[in-house]
């Protein structure tokens, strides 16, 4: 046959032709980052440690899709980029929406667990409250060798303490009142307390003319497991008169 009519070979790519070389487009690394941090970033309902992820992942695929737009069409991997951005956004916001849930519910919680403590010292039922407090569920220490006895029992230092005796003195007929929740720290999931500030106004009038003026305490409200306990169960960890150490 002919070699002039044989069909000549057609090269698969063509450095002239423009729409070949239109459609060659590198794949962005950093939108494959971008979108496997997405797919991790929902570990941070799991555990705070993990909200790095979230917010890494969001940083990244605004700067990726940010290259890709003003690379004129040379970087290839917006869709990745994007799911990566809306799984990064929208495991980070349901993140903070839940514990933003979980942190008020457990402050209205330790909040009740706080006025029916108080309660007990103002209506004189101070050994009950005394037994809710760390201190009154720790056993007697032993004696070391040439130790004195202790000249008062840890429930007689607790009716010493001036907060309780303060409360105990505002009367059955006291108000309590709820100022602010000052601190919420969750140490792990069967463990957090929560700082809270009451206010204690007595509703009898004396006349000296201060017995209406409010006392102003602050209870650490800790829930966990303690000894001998199988399950969860609210304590006071300290209280104190604002102003005043922690006891």
């Amino acid at each position: 046959m002919d070699s002039a009519f044989r069909p000549s070979a057609t090269p698969a790519f063509n450095a002239d032709d423009v729409n070949n070389v239109a459609e060659y487009r590198s794949l962005s690394v950093m939108a494959i980052i971008s979108l496997l941090i997405g797919l991790a970033s929902p570990l941070c309902m799991i555990s705070p440690v993990f909200m790095m992820l979230p917010l890494l992942g969001t940083f990244l695929a605004v700067i990726t899709l940010r290259q890709i737009a003003s690379s004129e069409g040379r970087l290839a991997g917006r869709w990745a980029a994007t799911i990566g951005l809306v799984l990064c956004i929208g495991s980070g916001t349901s993140a903070f929406s839940r514990n933003a849930v979980v942190r008020y519910v457990r402050s209205a919680r330790a909040e009740e667990f706080g006025r029916e403590w108080l309660t007990k010292i103002i209506t004189k039922e101070t050994e009950h409250a005394f037994k809710e407090t760390i201190d009154g569920t720790r056993p007697p220490a032993p004696l070391e060798p040439g130790m004195l006895a202790p000249t008062s029992t840890p429930y007689e230092q607790f009716m010493k303490n001036p907060m309780v005796q303060s409360v105990v003195a505002a009367g059955a007929d006291a108000a309590i009142e709820l100022r602010e929740t000052q601190d919420y720290v969750a140490q792990s999931k069967n463990d957090y307390y929560v700082r809270q500030r009451f206010g204690i106004t007595p509703q009898s009038r004396s006349t000296e003319g201060d017995a209406s003026t409010p006392i102003e305490v602050i209870l650490t409200l800790q829930r966990s497991h303690y000894r001998g306990d199988r399950q969860l169960r609210w304590l006071v960890a300290a209280f104190q008169l604002a102003g005043e150490a922690s006891k």
